[in-house]
C-alpha cells in the first residue's frame, strides 16, 4: 500500500525526512505525514506518476460503434 522507508530513499535520494518531502513537493507526489511523522505515499500513486499505471473508469461507456453493423 505505501512505499517502504527504504522505497522512499530510493526515490528522494536521501535519508531526512525535511529533504524527503522538499523533493516529494518539488516533483508533484502527494503525502502525508503519519502520526508519528513518518512520510506516507502510496505506492499507487509513484507507479502513476511514472506511467505505470492507467487511470480507467470504473464504469467507462460502452463502445456502441461496436454494435454496428457493416455492409
Amino acid at each position: 500500500m505505501f512505499l517502504t522507508a527504504d522505497e522512499l530513499v530510493q526515490l528522494t535520494d536521501s535519508h531526512r525526512r525535511q529533504d524527503q518531502a522538499k523533493w516529494l513537493r518539488e516533483n508533484g507526489f502527494v503525502f502525508f505525514y503519519s502520526r508519528l511523522g513518518n512520510i506516507k505515499v502510496l505506492r499507487a500513486h509513484v507507479q502513476s506518476q511514472f506511467g505505470l499505471t492507467r487511470n480507467v473508469l470504473a464504469d467507462p461507456e460502452p463502445n456502441w460503434d461496436a454494435l454496428k453493423q457493416t455492409a
